[in-house]
């Protein structure tokens, strides 16, 4: 069967389509991947996705040019993991095939496709189905024997933190100086406190060079090995929040206003954020309408499941700040557990990259 993908920025590629087209490959299914246009992007969809063994592949191109070029695909059935779901819409009209889509929060009932998410929590409109989180299985990916034998962590008791700069590289060669303050603040804090930077397999070596000769200890790793074997990590919103949580790793989230004017958004807005001061001004008040939205929580697992999980620090935030409450999370062993137990109990079970394969192929259970 021809199987077509669509997706958009680096979480949903790596955390959602990697096990769904790791899936249909063992299942002899033929893979079309389209890389959508995404606000979001880091720039390296392209390599990422490349690493995924599809058989065409086709983007990022502009918004006009992927809506000309997709309605000319020939395909059996369409899985949207991410992306503008008119997108999504055009390709099935024009090849005549069944839709599925995947998201954590759909913002309106579509009958023409099958819509699923992640949690129960997540279910906004009765024509959703909550299938598990493709993150979890994402993460399981990542734990091979060459993987754990590969890995090296540190051997003594001293605390071993990550810092997750993101998936971005104009943010993060924006936020670098940043986070040598913040490794400074928490050694200073924590004199025997082992950082390391995580970074995905596909993020290129000269930038790698440039944190090492910051002194910021990059890896290039997979997070279900190096989440695993840490104690807690430092990041911002985005899916590596879901990948801590199914890794039962304890950590901040923070968002400083600092960096707001970096912040990219979604919708016809992003366009706007291009001129001076307005751009601002909007990016504040998208950001203060998604805090409201999500009754004040910036952290995935803190927005789906409505209560305090990791911690959370956004606004007017300093790397002191943040390395005092580390300190303080550092130092409370019990807590520590307990959040870990809890993140775990939370995560759900494998198999959602199964499922949606089987509802968008006729497989099994189609709803």
């Amino acid at each position: 069967m021809r199987v077509t993908i669509l997706t958009n920025g680096p979480g949903e590629l790596w955390g959602w389509v990697r096990p769904v087209a790791s899936e249909l490959r063992k299942r002899g299914h033929s893979i079309s991947l389209w890389l959508l246009p995404c606000p979001f992007s880091s720039g390296h969809e392209r390599e990422a996705a490349s690493l995924l063994g599809v058989d065409k592949l086709e983007g990022p191109s502009s918004a006009s040019t992927t809506w000309s070029e997709i309605a000319n695909e020939n395909t059996d059935c369409i899985i949207q993991a991410g992306g503008d779901i008119s997108f999504g819409l055009r390709m099935s009209k024009s090849a005549k095939a069944p839709l599925t889509v995947y998201s954590y929060r759909h913002r309106k009932n579509i009958p023409s496709a099958k819509l699923l998410t992640a949690y129960h929590e997540q279910v906004n409109l009765e024509s959703v189905t909550a299938i598990g989180d493709l993150v979890k299985d994402s993460v399981k990916m990542d734990i091979t024997p060459q993987a754990l034998s590969s890995w090296d962590w540190y051997k003594d008791n001293s605390p071993r933190i990550l810092i997750l700069p993101g998936s971005r590289p104009k943010i993060r060669a924006i936020v670098i100086k940043w986070i040598c303050q913040l490794r400074d603040n928490i050694t200073k804090l924590i004199p025997n406190a082992r950082i390391r930077s995580l970074f995905p397999q596909f993020m290129p070596e000269y930038e790698i060079n440039i944190w090492r000769k910051e002194g910021l200890n990059p890896i290039r790793a997979g997070a279900g090995v190096a989440m695993n074997n840490s104690d807690y990590a430092i990041t911002q919103p985005g899916t590596n929040n879901f990948e801590m949580m199914h890794s039962g790793l304890p950590g901040l989230v923070t968002a400083p206003e600092k960096f707001l004017a970096y912040m990219p958004v979604s919708g016809v807005a992003n366009i706007l954020t291009r001129i001076p001061i307005v751009g601002n001004i909007i990016r504040r008040k998208a950001l203060i309408h998604t805090v409201r939205k999500w009754n004040g929580f910036i952290s995935l697992p803190n927005r789906t499941f409505q209560k305090n999980i990791l911690v959370e620090m956004w606004g007017n935030v300093t790397p002191a700040m943040i390395a005092e409450r580390v300190k303080r999370d550092i130092d409370d062993t019990e807590g520590l557990k307990a959040v870990r137990d809890e993140l775990l109990r939370l995560s759900g079970d494998y198999g959602a990259a199964s499922r949606i394969c089987d509802i968008a192929t006729g497989k099994g259970d189609t709803l």
